[in-house]
């Protein structure tokens, strides 16, 4: 009679366990939702690679690595690769691909291909994922290999003022320094062109801004806005220094200080 309770008992207990999982929310389900397109490569890489993978972003510009989103491994060789990046739904301001040389680590100055909409290189294509279950085609990626940057520890700083009141629209202010850039003959820079500073505080009257920089020959530094319901164009520009620069690598750059007014 004990062994038969016993059994019994253990049957209940089993059963109960059974049933209680069927109404657990399980929160490991594969994410469905997913972006397809094609990387397509040329060039090759400015030193050996550790590896390559995707990545994305909900804000632009991120402030740091740690906004962005970093996916699947992808091959280091090849012309093509034909991928799926799995995201969960939401509005993904930049896509791309971020590249990682041997013994270094990840930064923003990785990013090495980014999808674009149209024909604007400076605003990367947004992207929107309704549900779960959506996949968002097309999205084609283009990475030059010779274009990627090494990172290394070098920096451009300076110092920026303000007078008057900041308008109520800005939601980020940062200090841009571009390796491209004309008037005349017009030339814009791409994104892959352009190093970006530290976040400066809205409704500041002075600030340092630190610019961790690729190594390369400089040929402007502006400040930019970025405001609501407006994408980085070159409008976004409030101010432009075309002083000429060179950065090395593991190198401080002195760049132009700059004085705003409201």
């Amino acid at each position: 009679m004990v062994k038969f309770f016993k059994i019994f008992s253990l049957f209940l207990l089993l059963t109960g366990l059974v049933l209680s999982n069927c109404n657990l929310n399980h929160g490991l389900e594969p994410i469905r939702s997913n972006i397809h397109g094609v990387i397509s490569y040329s060039g090759q890489w400015p030193a050996p690679p550790e590896e390559v993978r995707l990545i994305a972003a909900k804000s632009f510009p991120p402030a740091g690595i740690e906004d962005l989103i970093i996916g699947e491994q992808i091959p280091l060789t090849g012309d093509s690769y034909e991928y799926n990046f799995y995201l969960k739904p939401g509005v993904y301001k930049l896509v791309g691909v971020a590249w990682r040389e041997q013994n270094s680590i990840w930064d923003i100055i990785s990013i090495c291909g980014l999808y674009f909409s149209g024909t604007d290189s400076l605003s990367p294509g947004e992207i929107t994922i309704d549900s779960d279950t959506d996949q968002i085609d097309n999205i084609n990626i283009s990475v030059n290999r010779s274009r990627a940057h090494r990172i290394t520890n070098s920096k451009i700083i300076g110092s920026i003022t303000f007078e008057g009141a900041w308008p109520d629209s800005i939601l980020d202010l940062r200090v841009i320094a571009t390796t491209k850039f004309s008037i005349f003959p017009f030339q814009l820079p791409t994104l892959l062109d352009i190093s970006f500073s530290n976040s400066i505080g809205v409704g500041s009257e002075c600030a340092q801004y630190v610019i961790n920089a690729f190594p390369g020959d400089y040929v402007a530094t502006g400040v930019v806005m970025f405001r609501e319901n407006s994408s980085f164009s070159f409008e976004s520009i409030i101010a432009l220094d075309m002083t000429r620069y060179q950065v090395i690598e593991d190198s401080t750059v002195a760049g132009p200080n700059f004085h705003i007014r409201f």
